[in-house]
């Protein structure tokens, strides 16, 4: 069937799934057939599913589609979902940051690595429609506008220079490129670099994140009510449970409430119950399409760009105390070995008796506090939930989880929006408690789509490659240890028995840091693949669907086929979730990738601000990573700097990727992974985040 569906493909051009069934000579009864083998293709590579066509299309592998990514240098990167390719100087054509450009392949040789190609762009499809934030300065007494994340290759023209002044920060539209010259519009003067209280409209700014929502939404949203008057057989009303949430102090968007006891055969009785925000976003709704189009909610320190807005987020969705919500609710009774024996996925109404707070909590579960809101029947079901959390936990490392208990920078801001504090974030009993909760509920919602066989979007995360465990192991070597095992045999339960053996590893952050970027990422898939850093088979998220959409998906698909038993009965519905599934699962990954890397870029301009003005200082840090263009030290605050190889005049320098260090070619000074070094701080870049060092 694969070679007569590439053949219509290819001869007959894109089809719907209707339409390749009716040509393949198949009936209704098929659906399921097709759809396993379509999927296999498209997991191949060899088709794709264009959405906007509702068509499946041949996939020409010597043809790509992605987008441009310029360097410093003449040649640049085009990237996908699929592949990266290597575009020479001479090929670029004239490609800027961002478009949307077609590239031709050049043929594999027989030694090249297929994963590393190479090739020439042929056609620019789409210039970057997105903006571009960038600022004046003032260069041997000209005006010039610079772009702050992209590398000043031409010379870039915005109309009316002379009404801005040096420091002003603009936010400008691509308009023409002609003659090695950028033309750009001003939309808006955001205002002075000077100004910190900026940063994260900025940072909003630079990664697209959607800073406002649309009129449409917004009135969409003013119509919705909370009918407390709800008639419904399928919501159980459980607002009689001392049911609570615990988060931080300044969380608004409360969307998971708990309840633990402790049953008379020694199991414990878990109810998880969750903000039931699929009731209020119905599918294809323009809030829904604003919240697919977000993907996540986006915290910028002190700032939040959300996924819903404020009345759904803060109000009508949020569990907030004393007040009747609805929740789809996962009761769960665990038993002594953390196995969940029995569980029961319902639409629940509910009333969260307290609003707790994770320093409250704390104070119990460190003996500060014997009892919490002057309530016994509360306090004990918190000691419960301690002791469930810890039994899961004990269980979860045994059967692979692995750990990751990694020093975190917590920035502190003040009403200017400067750091006046930079701590260790240490992840408190409490907050170990809830996501000890919510990853046994996750894992329950999992198993229940999947032994069901029912769709869902679930959280994947690979197991790490040969070649990253063998570079991680060298590692290891170099700073005195090793793994247990040879690397084809290594799971992740050996994973976390190395790192507790080495917690007292002088080096054992480092260890931790390289541990991680030898792992794959996790992302979203219509497949329930596993979570390997879990140690789990089965996992999607399911508790947080006010600020991830994943969740909003798998609280709709829930109800439509686990609670719905007349849509349950037609399993063909399925099919036509599958590749909207997919395509949704890509968008959230991707939306992810953007929050995590904003979320770092802000954090990096907060630490520059921070260290501006400490240049010209000496510190002592330790050097956690070596590059090919020099290495990286940390400081005592959680703030990093880079010694730029060109900057050690004193020797040649040569970089050795196999002994993570760099060593003079003449003086046979070395400098390694894990050895400390005093430094001056030289420059500070806030536009970047960077830290400029030099050795002392």
């Amino acid at each position: 069937m694969k070679n007569k569906i590439l053949k219509i493909l290819t001869d007959e051009g894109g089809k719907s799934f209707k339409e390749l069934r009716i040509a393949l000579g198949l009936s209704y009864k098929d659906n399921r057939k097709l759809d396993k083998v379509l999927r296999e293709l498209w997991t191949e590579r060899k088709i794709y599913y264009k959405k906007s066509q509702d068509k499946y299309n041949v996939k020409n592998d010597e043809e790509v589609i992605g987008t441009f990514k310029d360097t410093k240098n003449d040649y640049g990167f085009v990237e996908n979902d699929e592949i990266t390719v290597f575009i020479p100087g001479k090929f670029v054509l004239n490609a800027l940051e961002g478009d949307s450009v077609k590239v031709i392949l050049f043929p594999l040789r027989e030694d090249d690595d297929p994963s590393r190609r190479a090739g020439k762009i042929v056609r620019v499809m789409q210039r970057n429609g997105s903006s571009i934030v960038g600022r004046i300065f003032i260069e041997k007494g000209k005006k010039k506008f610079i772009p702050d994340d992209i590398f000043p290759k031409y010379e870039y023209v915005i109309e009316d220079m002379d009404k801005y002044q040096e420091g002003d920060i603009l936010l400008t539209k691509f308009i023409d490129f002609e003659n090695r010259k950028i033309t750009l519009k001003v939309i808006k003067e955001i205002g002075m670099a000077s100004n910190a209280k900026l940063d994260p409209e900025i940072i909003g700014y630079k990664f697209n994140l959607n800073t406002e929502f649309p009129k449409k939404v917004l009135t969409e949203v003013e119509k919705l009510n909370y009918d407390e008057k709800e008639k419904t057989n399928r919501r159980k009303d459980i607002s009689n449970r001392l049911v609570y949430t615990i988060d931080g102090i300044e969380s608004k968007d409360l969307d998971d409430a708990i309840d633990v006891t402790k049953l008379k055969n020694g199991n414990y009785k878990l109810g998880v119950h969750i903000a039931d925000v699929s009731h209020f976003v119905t599918k294809n709704s323009e809030i829904d399409i604003e919240a697919e189009e977000r993907g996540t909610s986006v915290y910028l320190i002190d700032s939040v760009f959300p996924m819903l807005p404020q009345k759904l987020s803060n109000d009508l969705c949020s569990l907030n105390p004393n007040t009747l919500k609805y929740t789809l609710t996962c009761d769960m009774e665990i038993n002594i070995k953390g196995e969940v024996i029995k569980s029961e996925i319902y639409e629940s109404k509910i009333i969260s008796k307290h609003r707790l707070s994770y320093e409250q909590v704390d104070k119990l579960y460190n003996g500060e506090d014997k009892l919490v809101n002057n309530d016994e029947k509360l306090t004990k079901s918190l000691l419960d939930a301690k002791e469930l959390s810890e039994l899961i936990r004990k269980i979860k490392i045994k059967n692979g989880m692995i750990d990751f208990v990694l020093p975190e920078a917590k920035l502190k801001l003040d009403e200017n929006g400067e750091v006046i504090e930079i701590k260790n974030k240490f992840q408190s009993p409490s907050e170990k408690v809830i996501e000890d909760l919510m990853v046994v509920t996750n894992e329950t919602v999992a198993k229940t789509l999947t032994c069901n066989e029912l769709p869902g979007i679930f959280r994947v995360h690979p197991k790490p490659k040969l070649e990253n465990l063998e570079k991680f192991n060298n590692l290891a070597k170099i700073l005195g240890t090793f793994l247990p095992k040879s690397i084809e045999k290594i799971e992740s339960n050996d994973l976390m028995n190395f790192l507790q053996k080495e917690e007292n590893n002088e080096n054992g952050d480092i260890l931790k840091r390289y541990m991680i970027q030898s792992m794959e990422k996790a992302i979203y898939d219509y497949e329930d693949k596993g979570h390997y850093a879990l140690g789990l088979t089965n996992y999607l998220h399911f508790t947080s669907p006010i600020r991830r959409y994943p969740d909003l998906v798998v609280h709709r698909l829930l109800k439509l086929f686990f609670l719905d038993k007349e849509f349950k009965k037609n399993q063909a519905n399925k099919n036509e979730f599958i590749f909207s599934l997919k395509e949704i699962a890509d968008n959230c990954s991707e939306k992810e990738k953007i929050a995590v890397s904003s979320e770092r870029k802000i954090a990096d301009i907060k630490k520059s601000r921070f260290m501006k003005s400490m240049i010209g200082s000496e510190l002592i840090g330790k050097i956690i990573s070596v590059v090919k263009f020099g290495f990286f030290v940390e400081f005592e605050n959680f703030t990093q700097g880079l010694v730029h190889i060109d900057t050690m005049k004193d020797d040649e320098y040569l970089y050795d990727e196999v002994n993570f260090l760099i060593s003079g070619a003449k003086n046979k000074k070395v400098y390694k992974l894990g050895e400390k070094v005093k430094v001056k701080i030289i420059n500070v870049d806030i536009i970047k985040g960077l830290i400029d060092l030099e050795v002392k």
